[in-house]
């Protein structure tokens, strides 16, 4: 399934011809039964539809609701079945509910085809806190979305770039193609549409964004669905899924750094009744980066069908690839070596062209990544549902390149290098089966949830390394020829994890919900040598067998439009450390406690939220005092990660989109032998501030067509983000970016991204004194075509 570039167009030609001119999009709807004027409302929130009509003609109607996946017409023929009351078009999202043809209402006004509201960047229903798709307000902890349309205003290609823009998210990078991710000073999981994949997030090679409809984010511990992990939080990346409706996209980027990009995706219905539906999307790129000698050429594909033999009832089946090539692959730059004290001193960092490619360009990486998912759903009678998932997950990397494995000695410029070759592959095969709906109970409606999941993450490969190269003049590339380096080691992990989980949501009052659930986990983790090593059998790792990870909420709807929350969050992680009395230790378990309140204003247009928390890291090794000279530990360690964040999103008027966030954080040593009361997580800022937003001109003004965008990213100071306490600093930063775009008309536009509008140069991140420290892109532009249809 491999495209080369220069067919690119071609293909998606061949999208269009497959298909027929396009009608309007479909979406997933999930209203129920209810008053017709409050199902009227809720379409109009999620489609960005404006409906005209009179009390009158609606009071006292009620309607069945909407449920399941349809085009906006379709939707309102199930809110309207019954009800006598038809609608028209005046345009695209533009309608009128009357009792006939005329319905005795006034004349709609003449609405510009380009004055067209628009999904914005105020999350929708999401899944990333549960199997039951709920509101942020119905989460009792910090949840964050990146929406496709925020991914387009700004220009987005990779999952890095999208986590760089959410609240409270710390991103690092390990090389060209790979990232760290963390929140609350810890690092992060991912599921892939609800199903959970054991150390997927960092730094596994990820799927580009063409493939996502959003990304949604939770902050804090989530082993509720997940099970092991570390507690910063958990990330669902969620897949575009085929329409019951033609539509056709397709876009084409030029930028910076001889960066080019084509995409295209294409979706619709594969028979007469509908039942049965397809998307296919295609992207392909080439590209150069700010500094000297390294490119890449990728290219991503996913095929996706759906059938649906009843309302009630969908199966999916999905295929994506990708595969990356990248030439001089790059890990940083080194910092000037302290000659003074090595050992306590700061370790100055390079005052250098950002262009400045420090590794020889012989260097070489390849991915190539295969995912088959497949799931079946079914909605019942009594509203529950029933789903069931699977997801394989197959990977290879290879890998050669040289990096510097010394710090540049001031007084003459030399460094050495380290050269080395390794070869891997991974698998991760993962299951997840849920059901949830409600029942009454006192006469009250809640709603209960339970399922089972179930993973397997293996890892294999070999590596080798080249000779040593010393005292090479820093910049002089060609001193490093390339080695030949054979494989002498090999080594293979297989981590296997299971668990039952339930939550309970119980409405005791009107405006108070309470939040149970608890999960029961099995976790075993085995080690081995493989060839070209000699070969050793299994070793016995980390493992925990039925361990309970609880969970609680409570949720306060102070008013229509504020609700309040509390909730408790924990997660574990297995530790293989032995104890004097001959037993391993206890795993470590993260717990957090967190308060906020979250609400909707501006007519329901703008989300807000506000949330405190307290994070303990406890159970943590520490060394046992009562035997100084052996290996022995105890549960003693703790951690506290505490501070607070608020976040907005989405259109606090007509024309303006906006999501901002901003997060204190403070991470200390609570119980430590050598650490006591110092900072944890020193690569994480104290503070961030997050800042995107995009105007569009009204329809009725000299602009119409036109819309601007800007925002910024700002840090606080940072240090090493490999452990070098006091040795690598970096001082904060803020990086403002802007977009201009216009559409042309209903079918195209343009938009051109300039990011760094001030060309501030700065360092993103430091690692050690040899790797690892990385400059901020210089300024840089893309120019986005994009044509719907």
């Amino acid at each position: 399934m491999q495209y080369p570039n220069q067919t690119m167009a071609a293909i998606c030609l061949a999208l269009a011809a497959a298909f027929v001119p396009a009608q309007a999009a479909s979406q997933r709807f999930d209203i129920p039964a209810q008053p017709l004027s409050q199902v009227l409302a809720a379409l109009a929130q999620q489609t960005g539809a404006q409906f005209f009509y009179t009390e009158a003609s609606l009071k006292g109607m009620p309607s069945p609701g909407v449920r399941g996946e349809y085009g906006l017409a379709e939707a309102l023929d199930k809110a309207l079945a019954g009800s006598g009351l038809h609608a028209t078009f005046a345009a695209e999202k533009a309608v009128q509910i009357s009792a006939g043809a005329n319905g005795g209402l006034v004349q709609l006004p003449t609405i510009d085809v380009l004055d067209v509201v628009e999904p914005g960047y105020k999350p929708g229903k999401l899944g990333v806190a549960g199997k039951v798709a709920l509101a942020a307000r119905e989460i009792p902890q910090s949840v964050s979305v990146v929406s496709r349309k925020q991914m387009d205003d700004q220009g987005m290609a990779t999952v890095g770039e999208a986590m760089q823009q959410v609240t409270g998210i710390n991103v690092i990078a390990n090389d060209t193609t790979n990232n760290q991710y963390s929140a609350r000073g810890y690092g992060m999981g991912v599921m892939y549409d609800g199903v959970t994949s054991y150390n997927g997030m960092t730094p596994s090679h990820q799927f580009d964004l063409p493939l996502y409809e959003r990304v949604e984010v939770l902050r804090g511990p989530a082993g509720l669905l997940r099970g092991v992990g570390e507690p910063g939080g958990v990330v669902n990346l969620v897949k575009k899924r085929p329409k019951d409706a033609y539509a056709l996209a397709w876009g084409a980027s030029a930028g910076s750094s001889d960066l080019y990009r084509l995409e295209g995706d294409v979706t619709g219905p594969l028979n007469a009744d509908k039942t049965l539906r397809g998307r296919l999307v295609l992207s392909d790129e080439q590209r150069g980066y700010f500094y000297d000698h390294t490119r890449s050429r990728k290219w991503l594909g996913l095929a996706a069908l759906e059938y649906a033999p009843s309302p009630r009832t969908t199966f999916a089946l999905s295929f994506a690839a990708q595969e990356q090539k990248v030439k001089a692959p790059w890990s940083g730059l080194p910092a000037y070596l302290n000659l003074g004290n090595p050992d306590a001193g700061v370790y100055p960092l390079l005052d250098v062209a950002r262009s400045t490619f420090n590794t020889p360009d012989w260097g070489r990486m390849a991915y190539r990544t295969q995912e088959t998912a497949a799931s079946v759903e079914h909605r019942f009678d009594n509203q529950w549902v029933a789903k069931a998932s699977v997801n394989h997950r197959r990977q290879s990397q290879f890998y050669k390149y040289a990096f510097t494995s010394t710090g540049v000695n001031p007084s003459n410029h030399l460094v050495s290098y380290r050269s080395f070759q390794g070869d891997y592959d991974y698998l991760r095969d993962g299951v997840d089966a849920s059901a949830n709906g409600p029942f009454t109970w006192f006469g009250r409606k809640h709603n209960l949830m339970f399922g089972a999941n179930s993973e397997v993450y293996n890892s294999a490969g070999s590596s080798g390394n080249g000779p040593n190269v010393n005292n090479v003049v820093f910049g002089e590339l060609g001193a490093v020829t390339e080695p030949a380096i054979a494989y002498t080691s090999g080594s293979e992990s297989d981590t296997r994890q299971s668990g039952l989980y339930s939550q309970l949501r119980l409405s005791l009052a009107d405006p108070l919900t309470l939040v149970l659930g608890g999960r029961s986990s099995t976790f075993k983790a085995r080690t081995r040598a493989i060839a070209p090593s000699a070969q050793t059998p299994w070793k016995d790792g980390a493992k925990a067998d039925n361990r309970f990870t609880p969970y609680g909420g409570l949720l306060y709807a102070l008013s229509k439009n504020v609700t309040l929350y509390g909730s408790y969050a924990d997660i574990f992680v297995p530790q293989t450390q032995a104890k004097a009395d001959g037993g391993v230790l206890d795993p470590r378990t993260g717990r957090q406690y967190e308060v906020g309140g979250k609400g909707d204003f501006f007519d329901g247009g703008l989300a807000a939220s506000l949330a405190v928390f307290n994070l303990r890291d406890q159970n943590r090794a520490y060394a046992d005092p009562a035997y100084p000279t052996s290996n022995f530990f105890l549960n003693a360690g703790e951690v506290e990660s505490r501070g607070w964040e608020l976040e907005v999103a989405g259109q606090p008027f007509k024309g303006l989109d906006v999501v901002a966030g901003y997060t204190r954080l403070s991470t200390r040593y609570m119980k430590d032998r050598a650490n006591e009361g110092l900072s944890y997580s020193i690569q994480t800022p104290k503070e961030q501030f997050k800042l995107w937003s995009t105007y569009r001109f009204d329809a009725a003004s000299g602009l119409a067509g036109f819309s601007v965008g800007g925002g910024v990213i700002a840090v606080g100071a940072a240090q090493s983000s490999r452990g070098w306490r006091g040795q690598l600093l970096n001082t904060g930063y803020a990086v403002f970016n802007g977009s201009i775009a216009y559409r042309v008309d209903k079918t195209y536009s343009l938009n051109l991204v300039v990011n760094n509008l001030l060309d501030r140069k700065y360092y993103a991140s430091v690692g050690t004194p040899n790797i690892y420290n990385f400059y901020g892109e210089p300024r840089s532009f893309m120019l986005n075509l994009r044509a719907s249809y």
